[in-house]
């Protein structure tokens, strides 16, 4: 059987960025310049992709990168030592450098290669030890970036996966730290990705906040209908799968051209062509597939409800959305409670507005399912 067509479940590769190319070029043109960007979105458009293809080309420029996922640390000190890891891995090629360095340089034995990478380091700035203070530890880290780059004469790009959740891991004062780090940096530029849209933009946009204005903010541009076209043409083709442009728009229609749940549909098209031995696609195998994949996208879906649910009026007005109404008008709740619950849901990337008083779903097939249990409620 051949390998899995349409990727799910993480980054994608090079060839899987589906129309990315202009806004991919723009990227790397403003890191190589030294401006700092911020893309936020909701999870599963591709942020990680984009940002892992740029770094991946700016690397090959013989520039230092470095990638950092927020999401996976719980102190400040787990992070810093992930951010210095991220670091000296441009110079030593050694993962987890820290791990060899947690009780200094000079007391490892059989690391003759790595000593000599690191050992001007070392006399000009310090290698960090298990004496040292979260606090220390963290200013250590954010650093060494510019040390770094300064010292090997590089120009460095960083990137911060779920920027937000710094706040969590080591509280807002940290932001104010960390700003005034990065403000006097002149060799190295930072690539911020977030996907609680509210909270990046609040951080960055916000002018008591200590990133205001830090970062240029892009919006992530939308996949446009004809580029899925030949995307998805190409990728069946390649199996020797007959698809017609009709048959595709249908499928866009269905997912609403949502990156991962237009991979995921298409994944189960596939995959149910597989299975009944049949080459040529028709609209009876997209009808089977989408049931596949809105199955496969219900435990997510059920998970996404429970916790609204706890949240004030967030299901009352999903249900009027989904019913195609007017979320103001015919609910009994409270009109500043109901505006809470419309900010949750935008901040959640469940739903954006559309005009005024009016919104739509990010996920169709949320919709959908919604659609489909609404008599639970």
């Amino acid at each position: 059987m051949p390998g899995r067509l349409f990727p799910l479940g993480g980054p994608v590769s090079e060839e899987d960025i589906v129309d990315r190319e202009d806004f991919l070029i723009s990227l790397e043109t403003r890191l190589l310049e030294c401006q700092s960007i911020m893309l936020a979105g909701p999870r599963r458009i591709g942020k990680t992709s984009l940002a892992l293809e740029v770094i991946r080309r700016i690397k090959g420029k013989e520039n230092y990168v470095a990638f950092v996922d927020l999401f996976r640390y719980n102190t400040k000190r787990e992070l810093a030592l992930a951010l210095i890891n991220a670091c000296l891995e441009n110079r030593s090629g050694i993962s987890k450098t820290t791990t060899a360095l947690k009780d200094g340089l000079k007391k490892i034995t059989g690391a003759a290669k790595l000593t000599a990478k690191l050992q001007d380091l070392e006399v000009a700035f310090g290698l960090p030890g298990e004496s040292k203070s979260d606090d220390d530890l963290f200013n250590y880290a954010l650093e060494l970036p510019e040390i770094l780059a300064q010292k090997d004469k590089k120009h460095m790009v960083l990137v911060f996966d779920e920027f937000q959740e710094v706040i969590r891991i080591a509280g807002e004062d940290a932001l104010k730290v960390m700003r005034s780090y990065f403000q006097v940096q002149q060799h190295v530029a930072y690539l911020f990705l977030g996907s609680k849209e509210g909270m990046m933009n609040t951080i960055f946009g916000d002018k008591k906040q200590a990133f205001y204005r830090f970062a240029t903010i892009l919006p992530i541009p939308s996949i446009p209908s004809e580029s899925w076209v030949e995307y998805i043409s190409r990728k069946f083709q390649a199996q020797k799968i007959t698809i017609s442009d009709r048959v595709i728009l249908e499928v866009l229609s269905l997912s609403g051209g949502h990156p991962q749940d237009t991979m995921l549909l298409c994944s189960e098209i596939y995959y149910s062509l597989l299975e009944a031995g049949v080459n040529n696609l028709g609209l009876d195998f997209v009808r089977l597939g989408y049931e596949r994949a809105l199955s496969s996208l219900s435990p997510v879906f059920d998970e996404l409800l429970d916790e609204l649910g706890r949240i004030g009026s967030t299901r009352r007005v999903l249900i009027s959305l989904t019913r195609g109404l007017r979320i103001y008008s015919g609910l009994s709740s409270n009109p500043n409670e109901v505006k809470r619950a419309v900010d949750v849901l935008i901040d959640k990337a469940i739903i954006e507005k559309s005009g005024r008083g009016a919104y739509h779903f990010v996920e169709p097939m949320l919709k959908e399912y919604l659609n489909r249990k609404i008599e639970v409620f």
